[in-house]
C-alpha cells in the first residue's frame, strides 16, 4: 500500500526512508573516514559526487517533508514514554537533512565554485559572501546530524531489542 496506515508506514514513506538513509551514510561515512584515513579510495570514489550526492538527498527530503505532511492523520503513532522525544527528534532530524544540503550547496556557490550536479555546474562564478557565510554550518551540521543517526539507529535497536515492539517492522514493512 502506498499511503501510511495506523498500523504501518506505506511503500512511499519507507522506500523514501531508505534511499534517504543509504546516502545520508554515504556521504558521512566517506566524510568521516577521510578525516581518519586521508585519500583513501572509498571516500575518493563518493568525493566527486558529493554535491550531486546532497541536492539528491535534499529533493528527495523535499518530497517526503511534503509526503510526511499529508500522511500526519494516517501515520503510525509514537507510544510509550518517549513520544514527545521521538516526534522532535524525527522534526529535528528532518530539519538538519534540508539545511545540511541547503548549506554545502551555498557554501560553494558562494565561494565561487559553482553547484556541481552530474558534472554540470548551475550557478557557476558567483562569489556571494553571504551564502559563503551561511554554508560554515555545513560542517558542524555534518556531526549534529552524525549524532542524530547514531540516536535514530540506537532508539530503533532499543525498539527492537529492548522494548520488542513493532517499532522497526513497520519501517521494514513486515
Amino acid at each position: 500500500m502506498l499511503s501510511d496506515s495506523p498500523s504501518h508506514y506505506g511503500s512511499l514513506t519507507r522506500s523514501l526512508h531508505w534511499l534517504i538513509a543509504i546516502l545520508v551514510i554515504l556521504q558521512l561515512t566517506s566524510s568521516l573516514f577521510n578525516i581518519f584515513w586521508e585519500g583513501n579510495v572509498y571516500s575518493q570514489a563518493v568525493v566527486q559526487w558529493h554535491t550531486t550526492i546532497g541536492v539528491g538527498i535534499l529533493s528527495l527530503m523535499a518530497i517526503r517533508t511534503l509526503w510526511a505532511i499529508s500522511q500526519l492523520r494516517h501515520r503510525p503513532e509514537h507510544r510509550g514514554s518517549l513520544q514527545k522525544a521521538a516526534i522532535w527528534g524525527h522534526a529535528l532530524m528532518y530539519l538538519v537533512l534540508l539545511l545540511m544540503p541547503l548549506s554545502g550547496m551555498a557554501f560553494t556557490w558562494g565561494s565561487g565554485y559553482g553547484v556541481y550536479v552530474f558534472d554540470t555546474a548551475y550557478w557557476a562564478d558567483a562569489d556571494v559572501p553571504w551564502a559563503a557565510t551561511f554554508g560554515q554550518i555545513h560542517a558542524p551540521l555534518s556531526w549534529f546530524l552524525s549524532a542524530l543517526v547514531t540516536g535514530h539507529i540506537v532508539m530503533a535497536g532499543y525498539h527492537r531489542l529492548i522494548r520488542r515492539d513493532d517499532t522497526l517492522h513497520r519501517m521494514l514493512g513486515r
